[in-house]
């Protein structure tokens, strides 16, 4: 008798620990293990200071920061929210210095959190996200999707886009966007002007910007080339709207708002074009050349800080390494505080309750419902048309505990389990006993994209 293959630890991120999920010893999956280049981050804070000043002080396709501002001179400034992990607490303090001592008061400078339609930032979070130094010195926001009154109309464009942005963004003399640039399955890319749209926009603008990001191939625009990719495009033909000034800072970073690889600032689309190139080259994963991809997926959810919605996106992210028919795993550390910033727990346990039932409703009613949202002009087509892509040819589990404990073993056609070797039974069952396994335990960063031959 053959001794059993010798498999290597299945470890994943789990909050601020580590926990080893691997298969029962006598397993014959063969696995594969792929992590993200996290080589030559900045050493510490003062390294990162020095970058940013000097990114500051020539920035890409523009003048330096202090020629544009000045005594009485308004800015806005617009942060990314709680679910990204920008290391905000470390460049806004170095931004608002530069601008105090260029002689604007606090008094003429905004704050903005480009929550799109994610959940309302409450003053905790700010406080949190900023600190409270700077949330008592300035007029921090959290955009109201629905209120159109907060929101100035700047006309159509010719993608048929409303242009409608909250109000203090567009007023502002200057506008200065601190994000970062990660994988993102509609607009290749996330970051720079996406801050605003739909970050500060508008329900309508939201809406009608990521059905942009519907159109033609969808599945092939993850990680895309933001010169080309329709979504992105359409942004930027939203921003030419805006009133002339707005300075983009942004960010390429890890694990952890503490693991900074790269930082530019300047004119948004040519930063957003410069940092792309640099998250692909980190983050994306490298297909076997003869298409041959694996029989399951397992990913992990980190860095996303525990958000179920952010965590079933990891799964679409990754979906393209896993053979049709296969089965795409997730490893989700999910924080009960952040289940409902951009994901419905009632309509989860609705979902849940509904059973066998309501997980063949789901699956086969999927496409009948985002025709009639593209019908109706709906902002939630895209959200619908990702359900669908998610558990259209492929078998779902998800192991989370929390997530479980919740919201039940079901979520549609998505089995959610507690134990690990429930996990593994579902890949054996659905990719056979000596399936191949492609671990991606810092799903949050890496990405498996399309084939574009």
């Amino acid at each position: 008798m053959s001794d059993p293959i010798s498999i290597p630890p299945c470890e994943f991120p789990w909050g601020e620990t580590i926990i080893e999920l691997s298969p029962p010893a006598n397993s014959r999956f063969e696995i594969r293990r792929f992590e993200p280049d996290t080589s030559g981050a900045m050493a510490d804070g003062s390294e990162y200071a020095r970058k940013l000043h000097e990114s500051l002080d020539f920035p890409l396709g523009q003048a330096k920061l202090e020629t544009r501002v000045g005594p009485g001179t308004k800015v806005a400034i617009v942060v990314d929210d709680p679910s990204r992990w920008t290391p905000t607490r470390k460049t806004l303090p170095l931004v608002l210095a530069r601008l105090r001592a260029a002689g604007v008061e606090s008094r003429d400078i905004c704050i903005s959190f480009g929550v799109g339609r994610h959940a309302a930032v409450t003053r905790d979070d700010m406080i949190k996200r900023l600190g409270p130094e700077i949330v008592e010195a300035c007029a921090c926001h959290s955009p109201p999707v629905d209120d159109i009154s907060a929101y100035e109309d700047l006309g159509t464009t010719a993608d048929g886009v409303p242009v409608r942005v909250f109000r203090p963004v567009v007023k502002a003399d200057l506008r200065i966007l601190i994000g970062s640039v990660l994988p993102h399955l509609q607009a290749g890319f996330g970051g720079g002007w996406k801050l605003i749209f739909p970050g500060c926009s508008h329900r309508s603008t939201l809406g009608a910007i990521h059905q942009q990001g519907l159109s033609g191939d969808a599945s092939r625009l993850l990680g895309s080339d933001p010169a080309t990719n329709p979504m992105r495009l359409a942004i930027s033909r939203a921003a030419k709207l805006l009133p002339a000034g707005t300075l983009s800072i942004s960010h390429i970073i890890g694990r952890n708002a503490g693991e900074i690889f790269e930082i530019a600032a300047g004119e948004p689309d040519e930063i957003e074009s410069k940092l792309a190139d640099l998250a692909r080259r980190r983050f994306a994963f490298a297909t076997d050349p003869s298409g041959k991809r694996a029989d399951a997926i397992l990913v992990g959810n980190a860095p996303w800080p525990g958000d179920p919605l952010h965590s079933f996106k990891v799964l679409l992210n990754h979906r393209a390494a896993c053979k049709h028919g296969g089965v795409l795993a997730g490893v989700f550390w999910t924080d009960p505080a952040e289940f409902g910033r951009s994901f419905s727990p009632g309509l989860a346990r609705f979902i849940s309750k509904s059973g066998p039932i309501g997980a063949c409703a789901t699956r086969f009613g999927l496409p009948a419902a985002e025709k009639a949202a593209a019908l109706l002009g709906s902002p939630k087509r895209f959200m619908m048309r990702w359900a669908r892509e998610l558990v259209l040819d492929r078998h779902v589990v998800v192991y989370s505990p929390e997530m479980k404990l919740h919201f039940g073993a079901r979520l549609g056609p998505v089995r959610i389990v507690d134990r690990p070797e429930d996990l593994w039974a579902a890949i054996a069952r659905h990719g056979g006993s000596g399936a191949t396994v492609t671990t991606f335990p810092y799903g949050g960063l890496t990405y498996a994209p399309q084939s574009r031959n």
